[in-house]
C-alpha cells in the first residue's frame, strides 16, 4: 500500500570538550579535563532543525516506489585552542528508489534502482581564541563550502532453485567540495575544488536449503572520500582545503553460515578479510601544534570473525553471546614522519565479547545481567604503548505496569557495577594526548507511556 511519513526534528546541543589526557593526566587524575581544554574552554553547540518526509507508494501488484525527502538548517559552534568556529549549515537531500520483483520461469527476481542525492552549504568564520573561548577580532578565515554528493545503483537478486539465490550490484558515487574565499586577495586566495569519483561494486552467493540454515559468501568494493572536517583542517595556512588528501578505499571477502537448532540456540558466524589502501590518518604541524591534521597514512590489513550465539531454553530465559576476533594490521604506515611496517592499527582490541542473560520473573517483570569485555589496544601505529583490557559488569530491571489508562514501563539499568577503572577509547593523537578514561559507574532510568 501507499504510506507517507512526515519528520519534525530539533536539536539543542551543548559539548563541553574535556579533550584526551595524556598518560602522566591520567595517572594524577583520570577526572581532570585536558589542561589546554580548561584554558581554552573547548566545547562545541549545535542547534538543528530538520523537517522531511519518507514514503512509499505501490506501483503495481509486484512494483513500488520509496522516497525521502529532507532539509537540515544547523548553527554550529567549536572552541579549539587556535580559534573558535562558526558555521551556518543548509543540508537538502533525499533519495528514491523503485523496486520490482518478477518470475523468470522457475526463478525469482528481485531488482532495485535508486539514486541518493546529498547537498551543503556552509558559511565558516573563525576567530583567535584569546582563551575560554574569547575572540579576538581579527578574522582567521571568511569562507562558504558548497558540497554535493551523487550515487547512483542497481542491485539485483535472483533466487534461483533448491535454496539457492545470487546477487549482483554496482553503484556510482561522485562527491564535489567547492570553496569560496570571502578573503581573498590579488596575492592569496584560497578558493578551490576538490572532486571524488569512483564506480563500486558487490557480489554474493547464499544457500538457505531450509529455513533453519543458510551461507552465504561476498566480495564487496569500498570508497570513502575525504569528509568536511578532513578536508576543511588545512595545514598549510588557515582557511581552503587540505590539498594533499585522496579517497580510501577497500575491497574484501565474507563467508558466513547462521541458523537456528531446535527452537533453542541461534547462531551466526561470519569470517571476513578487508584489504584497505590510502587510510586517513592525524599528524599536527610544528606552527599550530594544538590543531589536527589529517593525511592518507597508509594501507592495511584485516581480517577477523564475528560470531552471535542466542540460547533460549525457556520463554522466560534467554542468554546471549556476541564475540569478535580482528587482526587488523598496517602493510605501512607513516606517523609522525617514519614509516612502520606490519604494525597493528590503534583502538583495535583482537578481542571483543559481550554476554547478556535476561529472565522475566513475571511477564511484567524482567532482570538482567551482562558483561563487556575487551583485550588490550595499542594507541598508537608505532604499537610501542597501550592500554590494557577489562570487563565491565551490567544490570536491568523493567517493570510493566498501567497508569492513568496507559501502558508504562520503567527501567533502572547500571553500568561498570563493579567500579572497574578502565579506558573508553584511545585517539592517535600525536601528542600523547590519546587517553579517555571511561566512567567508574553508570546508571540510566526510563519512563515509557503508550497512550
Amino acid at each position: 500500500g501507499n504510506r507517507i511519513t512526515a519528520i519534525v526534528a530539533g536539536t539543542d546541543f551543548f559539548n563541553q570538550n574535556a579533550e584526551g589526557l595524556n598518560l602522566e593526566e591520567v595517572h594524577q587524575d583520570p577526572r581532570q579535563a585536558n589542561p589546554d581544554a580548561l584554558t581554552y574552554n573547548e566545547f562545541q553547540r549545535t542547534k538543528r532543525a530538520t523537517v522531511g518526509a519518507t514514503g512509499t507508494f505501490a506501483l503495481t501488484a509486484r512494483s513500488e516506489l520509496a522516497f525521502a525527502a529532507y532539509t537540515r538548517y544547523t548553527r554550529w559552534t567549536e572552541s579549539v585552542p587556535s580559534s573558535v568556529d562558526h558555521r551556518d549549515y543548509q543540508s537538502p537531500g533525499g533519495y528514491l528508489q523503485y523496486r520490482a520483483r518478477s518470475t523468470i520461469g522457475s526463478m525469482t527476481n528481485d531488482l532495485s534502482i535508486g539514486a541518493d542525492v546529498d547537498g551543503q552549504r556552509f558559511d565558516e568564520i573563525q576567530r583567535p581564541n584569546l582563551g575560554d573561548a574569547v575572540e579576538g577580532t581579527t578574522v582567521l578565515t571568511d569562507q562558504v563550502v558548497h558540497q554535493r554528493g551523487v550515487g547512483v545503483y542497481l542491485l539485483d537478486r535472483l533466487e534461483l532453485a533448491q535454496g539457492w539465490s545470487v546477487m549482483a550490484g554496482v553503484r556510482h558515487d561522485s562527491v564535489s567540495n567547492t570553496l569560496d574565499d570571502n578573503l581573498a586577495t590579488p596575492e592569496l586566495n584560497l578558493s578551490g575544488r576538490k572532486s571524488f569519483s569512483k564506480t563500486t561494486g558487490r557480489l554474493g552467493v547464499a544457500w538457505n536449503p531450509v529455513p533453519d540454515f543458510g551461507a552465504y559468501v561476498s566480495w564487496a568494493q569500498g570508497f570513502l572520500p575525504p569528509a568536511t572536517e578532513e578536508l576543511a583542517n588545512n595545514p598549510d595556512r588557515f582557511g581552503g582545503f587540505n590539498e594533499h588528501l585522496v579517497p580510501a578505499t577497500s575491497h574484501g571477502e565474507e563467508v558466513g553460515v547462521r541458523g537456528s537448532l531446535s527452537g533453542k540456540l541461534t547462531y551466526d558466524v561470519a569470517v571476513f578479510r578487508l584489504l584497505t589502501a590510502n587510510d586517513f590518518g592525524r599528524y599536527r604541524v610544528e606552527s599550530r601544534p594544538l590543531e589536527t591534521f589529517y593525511d592518507n597514512a597508509g594501507s592495511s590489513r584485516r581480517y577477523g570473525v564475528e560470531t552471535a550465539l542466542g540460547f533460549f531454553p525457556s520463554p522466560r530465559l534467554s542468554m546471549e553471546l556476541a564475540y569478535t576476533y580482528s587482526r587488523f594490521r598496517y602493510d605501512q604506515v607513516l606517523f609522525n614522519d617514519a614509516t612502520y611496517y606490519e604494525t597493528w592499527l590503534p583502538n583495535s582490541p583482537q578481542h571483543q565479547a559481550a554476554l547478556d542473560a535476561e529472565y522475566r520473573i513475571t511477564p511484567d517483570f524482567m532482570i538482567g545481567v551482562g558483561a563487556d569485555l575487551q583485550s588490550r589496544a595499542y594507541i598508537d601505529p608505532t604499537n610501542t604503548t597501550w592500554i590494557g583490557g577489562y570487563t565491565l559488569i551490567n544490570a536491568r530491571v523493567s517493570y510493566k505496569t498501567r497508569l492513568a489508562g496507559m501502558a508504562a514501563e520503567f527501567l533502572l539499568s547500571g553500568r561498570n557495577l563493579g567500579g572497574k577503572t578502565y579506558i573508553a577509547f584511545t585517539e592517535p593523537d600525536p601528542d600523547g594526548n590519546s587517553y579517555q578514561p571511561g566512567p567508574d559507574r553508570e546508571f540510566y532510568g526510563s519512563v515509557q507511556l503508550k497512550f
